[in-house]
């Protein structure tokens, strides 16, 4: 628990009398019923924010600010006993809502809201009863009315429970010295006072019939500011109406019916400006969730195209060492190997562009999800993708067999993605069928051009193929069958053949199939084309 300032007690003490003593109770039978007492729920949410170390303090003030009302007591141990029993119950329900329950005082939740609100309904039960008791020990009013009187101060105990309890939790940690209104604020406080001005200052209006005018306000600014604008516009509202209704001097039974109404406009503020809140927060968390999903991917696919880097390296380099080899041995006869040499240089430098090219491509993907697309034969591209698991097939005692049908056309394509795909469907084959019980393994890949001017590469494998608890979802990400799986391979492949302009999909469960479709319209277009994922 966190220590307050002594000039926050000091300006609450001071508070709560002042506005006892400015205030006028109302009257009911000999009860005094007064709208501007603070206590109750500023007692509540001190306890649930600091702690019940302040419970004495507490119990000062209750007792203080009964003075200006009451005059001395003749009996002081009852009245300071009552304040005691008051301040004690709200610590034990403060203790029951923290610890007991596990509430956020600053209200997280619905179900946050929904317990304080059952605490609020018991806090007031207790607290109407302790002051009905009082009234009775001074000479109240018979046993006969004892009831009315009961649900006369619960109510007006709940009203102030219920609004100033929850504008001090929720705004408790906001920093007031960087608040600057806006001009929609201005509009949305002249908006209440003037539903407070028709309801009450017209004069051939009726006055319960027309407050339900105050709901729209409130519905404006809960649907626009949460939970923090609904228990500001509340305790605007409920300030506005008392001021009104000490000005006009109302009865005190019409008094409490208009507690009545502003208790249904109470609870219909806070859980509309709570479900709001509730609902931008999940809103924020599955952004934060896509956000760290989109991340995830792009981690993912970095690990899975290391392979396909690998590859396109491996090629540039050994040449490049090759060469290197070649020239230190051109250097020993420079007189007849001249010409070669320079020729042997030319093509160091060729190689070294394409490793350098080769890189570049892969962080425009990796930094915008750039596609960079050249023109290439069909069998080239899978056999960039096959290539590197063909030591691995056979370590595992797999056959890798390619069968391409016969006049494949050129197709546009990045090269590097359409062997990352290959690498992730080739590869789950391969692990699916490593510790198969299968006599012969085998993985096929085939290819054909289809009349619709596509090309179909599909990738079959004769393992244990796709159970069905996951059939449905194997191209969501997370989704997978391995223990050591992070289950994004297939959702990156479909996401790369995807932005090509093609299909991903499991043609087959058992055999196991998954296919995939190229289409070859700019298949004859010279040079690079970009396009974005």
């Amino acid at each position: 628990m966190r220590d307050i300032s002594w000039k926050v007690l000091f300006a609450y003490a001071v508070g709560c009398l002042v506005l006892n003593a400015v205030s006028h109770p109302q009257t009911v039978l000999p009860l005094a019923l007064s709208s501007w007492t603070l206590p109750p729920g500023l007692s509540l949410a001190f306890l649930l924010l600091y702690g019940l170390r302040y419970i004495p303090w507490l119990v000062l003030v209750t007792f203080l600010i009964s003075l200006p009302a009451n005059g001395l007591p003749s009996d002081w141990f009852n009245v300071i006993m009552s304040a005691t029993i008051l301040t004690l119950c709200h610590g034990a329900l403060a203790v029951w809502l923290k610890r007991g329950l596990g509430v956020d005082p600053h209200f997280r939740s619905l179900r946050d809201l929904s317990w304080f609100l059952v605490v609020a309904v018991i806090a007031a039960w207790i607290g109407s009863g302790v002051h009905v008791y009082n009234e009775y020990l001074r000479g109240g009013p018979e046993s006969a009315s004892w009831l009315a009187d009961l649900v006369n101060y619960w109510v007006s105990d709940l009203i102030r429970l219920l609004v100033v309890g929850p504008l001090v939790l929720v705004h408790a940690n906001d920093n007031w010295r960087t608040w600057r209104p806006t001009r929609e604020m201005f509009i949305q406080a002249f908006t209440i006072g003037l539903s407070l001005w028709v309801i009450f200052g017209l004069k051939y209006t009726d006055q319960f019939k027309f407050f339900y005018l105050l709901f729209l306000p409130l519905i404006w600014i809960a649907m626009r500011h949460g939970i923090q604008g609904a228990t500001a516009a509340l305790a605007a509202t409920h300030l506005g109406l008392n001021g009104i209704l000490e000005w006009l001097e109302l009865h005190a039974i019409t008094v409490v019916e208009f507690q009545m109404l502003m208790l249904g406009l109470a609870l219909t503020g806070l859980f509309l400006g709570m479900t709001v809140t509730v609902r931008r927060a999940t809103e924020e968390r599955l952004h934060q969730r896509e956000v760290d999903l989109n991340q995830a991917l792009r981690l993912a696919a970095a690990g899975e195209m290391a392979q396909a880097l690998a590859h396109e390296l491996n090629q540039p380099l050994s040449a490049l060492a090759n060469y290197a080899q070649a020239s230190r041995m051109m250097l020993a006869d420079l007189d007849t190997h001249g010409p070669l040499l320079a020729g042997t240089l030319n093509k160091i430098a060729d190689e070294a562009g394409r490793a350098g090219q080769v890189v570049h491509r892969l962080r425009e993907f990796f930094r915008g999800g750039t596609v960079r697309m050249e023109t290439s034969p069909v069998a080239e591209l899978i056999e960039e993708g096959v290539a590197p698991l063909r030591k691995r097939a056979g370590r595992y005692g797999i056959e890798l067999h390619v069968n391409l049908s016969s006049a494949l056309p050129t197709i546009s394509a990045d090269r590097v993605q359409i062997a990352t795909v290959l690498l992730n469907l080739v590869g789950n084959a391969l692990d699916a069928l490593r510790n198969s019980s299968t006599l012969e393994k085998r993985v096929e890949i085939k290819a054909e051009y289809l009349s619709t001017g596509i090309v179909r590469i599909c990738v079959i494998d004769n393992g244990p193929g796709i159970t069905a608890d996951i059939r449905d979802r194997i191209f969501q990400p997370f989704a997978t069958s391995k223990p050591e799986g992070m289950g994004l391979g297939l959702a990156i492949s479909r996401t790369l053949v995807e932005a090509h302009g093609g299909t991903l999909e499991l043609a087959s469960s058992h055999p196991t199939r998954f296919c995939f479709t190229l289409p070859v319209e700019n298949s004859n277009d010279e040079g690079q084309a970009k396009k974005n994922v």
